[in-house]
């Protein structure tokens, strides 16, 4: 399955994937590509044979219901899970090693992977090292992203001692710190008040053109706003592609229950 602005919308009762290009158009060259990727739990297929292109700068939503091997396909995209079968690329690199470049890739998990006894402004510093920024980009990168996640009162605290609200949005620091060339967030409200939400929706909407994006959110209206594209999975397979105002449907809604048949 290809997903890009140079390729058709494929309706929910499709096999094909996008695989074909429509011939008034041009493929557009793809930059994450998961190649026939499967992945097993024990004797559970969690991922059956999933192939998807993203180009860069693509703004893609990835709904399913629960249990349709969402997460698991993140894992895979940002270098964390190795496929059992098929491959996952990130330009020319292997998404394992993509996922050790610094500022390919940017990672918020559907549960925030925070030291308890570590403080949010130590977290960054951390990653900023990581990500291979000097301490000027280091300060720049902090002074951003603490004004627009409003963590200026939290930067000195443990992350044991925050709200669940609080976790989350020091999470969100860490994964667009250093503004990586691609950006992978699973429920990213999860747990954030109303404010939060808002000031998230602004740093998306922020993003570079160059940002690839690929959010996942129970909210459908929320991520369509934020995106321009939408894979949506079921019971480990692709159910529907394409661009949201090119799929049959209508609103985001009704796009998504024509594809997954209920359940979110």
């Amino acid at each position: 399955m290809r997903l890009s602005a140079g390729y058709d919308p494929v309706p929910p009762d499709s096999t094909d994937g996008c695989r074909q290009a429509a011939p008034n158009r041009q493929p557009v060259t793809a930059w994450v590509n998961i190649r026939a990727v499967s992945v097993f739990y024990g004797r559970r297929l969690a991922l059956d044979d999933v192939s998807l292109s993203l180009p860069k700068g693509a703004k893609t939503a990835l709904l399913g219901p629960n249990g349709a091997g969402k997460s698991t396909l993140m894992k895979v995209v940002c270098g964390v899970l190795a496929p059992d079968l098929g491959q996952a690329m990130i330009g020319d690199l292997n998404s394992l090693k993509a996922r050790t470049a610094p500022l390919t890739v940017g990672w918020l998990p559907e549960r925030a992977p925070l030291n308890p006894e570590l403080t949010v402004s130590e977290h960054l510093k951390l990653a900023a090292r990581l990500r291979g920024l000097n301490r000027a980009e280091e300060t720049l990168e902090t002074e951003r992203l603490s004004e627009a996640l409003n963590l200026g009162d939290k930067l000195n605290r443990l992350a044991g001692a925050l709200s669940l609200g609080s976790r989350r949005q020091a999470a969100l620091a860490l994964a667009f710190l250093g503004q990586p060339s691609l950006i992978v967030l699973d429920e990213p409200t999860s747990s954030l008040d109303p404010d939060e939400v808002r000031r998230l929706k602004v740093l998306l909407a922020d993003l570079s053109l160059e940002t690839t994006l690929l959010i996942s959110s129970h909210v459908l209206t929320e991520v369509a706003e934020l995106t321009d594209q939408v894979v949506i999975l079921k019971d480990g397979r692709l159910a529907a592609c394409g661009l949201w105002k090119e799929l049959p449907g209508g609103t985001p809604q009704e796009i998504y229950f024509q594809a997954a048949g209920g359940g979110l």
